[in-house]
This record gives structure tokens, C-alpha cells and sequence, in this order.
């Protein structure tokens, strides 16, 4: 079966969903070029089109031509065609949470270049860069701090923690917003050198900017507070489960707190996805398996939604696309309540973890701003050439409520919840962290000063220096 992978296109995706497979496009009808011969350049623009045409969720809304050339000679390269292809899908234009988008639905296919040398032909599980993400914290324009760092990255690897301020970027002092122009210019350069102060320590720190493993498993722990336990779990990604044919990292971290969390008999759950753009289904599909209790073991978990093309496949007995459903037979945890936190980098494979327990559990969602990213469709991988590669959205998620095309994100039960950048994943203190444990244990009273410091986003902007790239889809 396909390995389908799920990435956040920021907007922001990455974040996107892989299978590797080859369609047979010989009978596609417009005939892919005409009877004379075409140049290699236009075979490739011819290609281009018909899988698009073939395998676009959006298919119907596609118009034809006979022959192609009729449409691809207008275009001088893959990318410029597919621009025009996604243009002619469908406009959604119910945006509440994210009003600034505007234009066709399919914002989510693109060209692989795999013969270049840049971000887009990395490995899979790899990343390039530092893994740090800055922010500048709310009002506070002349203090730059630590927002996330990416696990197996070079700044992971020295210390570098969220929380952490920094004091200097290549040996400049001035670390105020009004900066932030060559700041950034700092974070793109081959090599970095940082001053950051942790816990009062100044420490300094030369950083090569190269690709790296990503090791997405942030967090796991029990949070006790006054005899009540709570299961927490952080993930910035859904990476492959296995590297060189052993568990990896994200699979081991799973399968051990998941352990713990059968051992202390935890029945409610935070699950931190507030930077998960995305990654396998595969492994999106195992988290649920662990989460799942009873209720929904053996249901429907999801369904793909697929144009008339691969529908007529499934329907010929291709196995690829067809429903996934729950299967317990790895946990013995028996959690009845979920509250996931979210963001707008929430994307993808994460959404599928939310929408697929939705139907059986009590499931809510605490976001920094009102709903995650909202993209319920995913991609597989069709080669072009040798050098180019074409992601076409090519299905939709659909959970057993049939509740689907949450294009504008999936709204926040609790929306506006500070992220506070200054605490750690799971520190209890922390404004979202917190918000969820008042949410599952209603009982509990909080501190007077800690209730004092949650704060909502609006009253507590983060400027982002650096966003967090969207994903690449690129998993072999």
C-alpha cells in the first residue's frame, strides 16, 4: 500500500501526504501530445497536465483540450502551467478565521524540483537550517526570545531551549524589533553565531546552518496536581516510524509514555500539536490507534475522498484509499477526554489526529488564535522526469461524521489562549498548558497567581522574527 504523507503548506502548509505510485496515464483522454514530435520541454508541460488533470481531487473543474498543446504551448516551464491548472479550481470564500486568504482552493499542489540542490530535494525526516524560531514577546519590542526548537537540530543539539533570550545574533547587540530586517538576514547565513541567557547564564554558541534529522518527539510526562494525573504528550511533526528498518526516536518516545500512561491509568489527555505541520499518515494513524479507547475501537477511523478517476480504481479493487479503521490491539490506555492545543501551523496530518476522534471521544481544542490551519486534503507523488516531480492534491479526509473540508481550519473550543513562550512544553504554568488542565479537571482550583498570568493572544501578541517553514512533502 502507498505510504500516504500529510505536510503543512504555510501559508504554510508542510506538511502533505505521500504514496509513491505510477499511474497509468496511457489512456488518459486528451491523448497526452499530438502525433508530431514534441521537444523534451514539452513533453514535460504535456505530463504536467494530464496527471494534474488526471489525479486533481478537483478533476472536474478542469477543462479539456485536444490536443493539450493547445494549452501548453502558452506556458515556458511546469511551474507557470501548474499555476494556471490550480487557478481553474473551485474559490472558497467562507473565511472567517483566516480572512486573508482569498483565491482557488487548490493553494496546496507544486513542482518538485528533484534535481535541485535546495530545501525541496532533502530526504526524508530531514530539515535544513538551525531548527531555531524566534519570537519578540508581545508589547516588548527590545526583547527577543527562544519560541521553538526543532529536535535533532543544530541548536537543539547545543541547548538551545524555548524560553531562552537571546543577547546577540553575530555579534550584533541590538535585538529590538526595529532590527529585525538584518536579524533575519543573521538566521540565513551559513554559519551563527548566538548569545543566549538561560536561567540567568549567559551562554555563546557557533551554529552551521546544514540538514538534519528531525526528531519530533518533544515531550511526554504525567502532570500530578493534587492527586489528579494527566497525560501529556508533544509532537512537532509526524515523521517515518522507522529508520533503517529499527523504531526511531518519535516511535520509541511513543510507545514508552504511552506505556506510562497505561501504568498510571490516565483517562484525560493533552496532546501539544501547536507546531505540528504535518507529515505521514501512517503515523498520524499509529498516535490514534494509542489513543483511542474502547468505544471507537474497530469504527471507522477515516475516509478519502477521490475524484472519478481513482474512485473508479478503489472500485476495481485497488487498496489504495480505502477506509482506515481504528485498531486498539497495541494500547490498553482507556483515556475518555482529549484537549489538543493548536495554532494556525496546526496543519495536515495533525487535523486528521483531531477530526478522527471527534466522533468518539470528548475531544476539545485550545488554539492561540481561533482554529487550526485547515488542510483536509493530502498528496502522493507522480514523476514528471527525471528532475521533476508532481504533487497534486489529489484527496480529502473525511471523519465518520462525515465532517470534511475545513478549509478555513478547525475552530477552537477555546480560542485566543497565549502562547507563552518564556515556559517550557508541559509546564503546567504555561498559558495553553494550563487552560487545558483547567479544562479537564473543572475541580481543581489554580493558584490565584497563575490564574493572574494567563493572558489571551490578543493581550500577549507574539511577533514572530522567523516563522516555521512549512513542510516539505518530500518522503521517500
Amino acid at each position: 500500500m502507498k505510504n500516504i504523507f500529510f505536510a503543512k503548506l504555510f501559508v504554510f502548509i508542510a506538511l502533505s501526504v505521500l504514496y509513491s505510485c505510477k499511474k497509468d496515464l496511457s489512456t488518459v483522454d486528451p491523448p497526452v501530445r499530438p502525433d508530431v514530435e514534441r521537444t523534451a520541454e514539452q513533453q514535460v508541460l504535456d505530463s504536467v497536465y494530464s496527471k494534474y488533470k488526471y489525479l486533481s481531487y478537483w478533476e472536474s473543474s478542469i477543462p479539456s483540450y485536444n490536443p493539450i498543446s493547445d494549452l501548453t504551448d502558452d506556458f515556458s516551464n511546469a511551474k507557470s502551467l501548474l499555476s494556471y491548472l490550480k487557478n481553474q479550481t473551485p474559490v472558497f470564500n467562507n473565511f472567517f478565521n483566516y480572512p486573508d486568504r482569498k483565491g482557488p482552493i487548490d493553494s496546496y499542489s507544486w513542482i518538485e524540483d528533484m534535481g535541485d540542490d535546495t530545501d525541496y530535494s532533502a530526504k526524508a525526516d530531514l530539515a535544513d537550517g538551525y531548527g531555531l524560531f524566534m519570537a519578540f514577546d508581545g508589547d516588548r519590542n527590545d526583547s527577543l526570545f527562544v519560541m521553538f526548537v526543532e529536535g535533532g537540530s543544530p541548536a537543539a543539539k547545543v541547548g538551545i531551549k524555548r524560553g531562552d533570550k537571546v543577547m546577540e545574533l553575530q555579534g550584533d547587540k541590538n535585538m529590538v524589533y526595529s532590527n529585525q530586517s538584518k536579524i533575519n538576514q543573521y538566521v540565513e547565513e551559513r554559519t551563527l553565531s548566538i548569545k543566549i541567557k538561560s536561567n540567568n547564564i549567559e551562554k555563546s554558541h557557533n551554529l552551521t546552518y546544514t540538514s538534519y534529522n528531525i526528531e519530533p518527539f518533544q515531550l511526554g510526562k504525567v502532570i500530578v496536581e493534587k492527586g489528579t494525573k494527566t497525560g501529556y504528550i508533544a509532537l512537532s511533526s509526524f515523521e517515518e516510524l522507522y529508520s533503517s528498518g529499527a523504531d526511531n526516536k518519535m516511535r520509541k518516545g511513543i510507545d514508552s509514555i504511552f506505556t506510562v500512561f497505561a501504568t498510571e491509568n490516565i483517562s484525560d489527555l493533552i496532546v501539544d500539536l501547536r507546531y505540528n505541520g504535518g507529515g505521514y499518515v501512517s503515523s498520524a494513524i499509529y498516535l490514534l490507534n494509542k489513543i483511542i479507547n474502547s468505544t471507537g475501537n474497530g469504527k471507522l477511523m477515516f475516509k478519502y475522498g477521490v475524484n472519478k478517476n481513482l474512485e473508479k480504481e478503489r472500485n476495481e479493487g485497488s487498496r489504495d484509499f480505502v477506509d482506515e479503521v481504528f485498531d486498539k490491539s497495541g494500547g490498553t490506555t482507556e483515556i475518555k477526554k482529549v484537549v489538543f492545543l493548536a495554532s494556525e501551523y496546526t496543519a495536515s496530518a495533525s487535523e486528521i489526529v483531531i477530526v478522527a476522534l471527534k466522533p468518539y471521544m470528548d475531544v476539545k481544542i485550545v488554539a492561540y488564535r481561533g482554529a487550526t490551519y485547515g488542510k483536509p486534503v493530502g498528496f502522493f507523488r507522480e514523476d514528471i522526469s527525471d528532475d521533476i516531480g508532481l504533487w497534486a492534491a489529489s484527496f480529502k479526509i473525511i471523519n465518520a461524521d462525515n465532517y470534511t473540508d475545513y478549509w478555513d481550519g478547525i475552530p477552537a473550543d477555546y480560542p485566543n489562549t497565549y502562547d507563552n513562550i518564556h515556559k517550557q512544553f508541559g509546564d503546567p504554568s504555561e498559558d495553553m498548558t494550563r487552560k487545558a488542565l483547567d479544562i479537564l479537571n473543572t475541580n481543581s482550583s489554580m493558584k490565584a497567581s497563575t490564574r493572574e498570568t494567563l493572558r489571551s493572544s490578543a493581550s500577549g501578541n507574539i511577533k514572530e522574527l522567523n516563522r516555521i517553514p512549512p513542510r516539505n512533502m518530500l518522503k521517500k
